[in-house]
């Protein structure tokens, strides 16, 4: 018999009803988060579909290397929800630090400083981190089981949402912040990281369309 974690996990339907209630977290943060974890797990899905299967043998070493990959950012995602909601509070609290003298006020707005930039850094992750799940679909689009097309397909789909829900995310926080040359510099990576993901999910859907249109 399997006994209980020491720590119980929270249900699909827990969460959903913790996103959907009145507190501001878990939110669009996690749940971008959340997107991309479920991207990793379709693309360990259609790994796991295609490996040991007569007549789709060609990649199973590249195939066993993007399964290893995939589980390794499914887990780190996950482990971002958590990141995501904790830096959220850490905003919230420093706006309500006291600010009924001219010291607290200058306390008050360096720890809100110092809370938005600590906070763009799990949606950043989440970007990145969904980056390379899309580049992972697109390998398992081209090496996987054929029946696993519409699976590979939507995890590409998830990866882009997370990518580009991690990007928003960065972008709220970098709008109140006075370090111009920190937002200028984290604005030119979210650019690079959202023409990557255009152009890698644009090659997706071609190839999706192309195999679906050819079966």
């Amino acid at each position: 018999m399997n006994q209980k974690s020491e720590k119980d996990e929270t249900t699909v339907t827990q969460f959903l009803d913790a996103i959907a209630g009145k507190s501001a977290t878990p939110g669009g943060g996690s749940v971008s988060a959340l997107a991309g974890s479920l991207g990793a797990a379709l693309v360990e899905m259609v790994v796991n579909l295609t490996l040991g299967k007569k007549g789709l043998e060609a990649h199973e070493a590249e195939l066993k290397k993007i399964l290893e990959e995939a589980n390794s950012y499914r887990q780190s995602l996950i482990a971002t929800i958590e990141k995501d909601i904790a830096a959220y509070q850490e905003v919230m609290n420093a706006y309500l630090l006291p600010r009924g003298t001219e010291e607290g006020k200058k306390s008050r707005k360096a720890a809100i400083q110092k809370s938005l930039k600590k906070a763009a850094d799990p949606p950043l992750f989440t970007a990145v981190t969904s980056l390379k799940v899309l580049k992972l679909c697109q390998e398992a689009i081209a090496k996987g089981n054929p029946n696993t097309l519409s699976d590979a397909a939507v995890g590409a789909l998830l990866a882009d949402a997370a990518l580009h829900g991690g990007i928003f995310n960065v972008l709220i926080n970098l709008s109140a912040l006075d370090d111009k040359h920190f937002v200028e510099k984290m604005k030119r990576e979210l650019r690079r990281l959202e023409e990557e993901g255009a152009r890698i999910k644009e090659q997706i859907m071609a190839k999706v369309g192309e195999k679906i249109n050819s079966q």
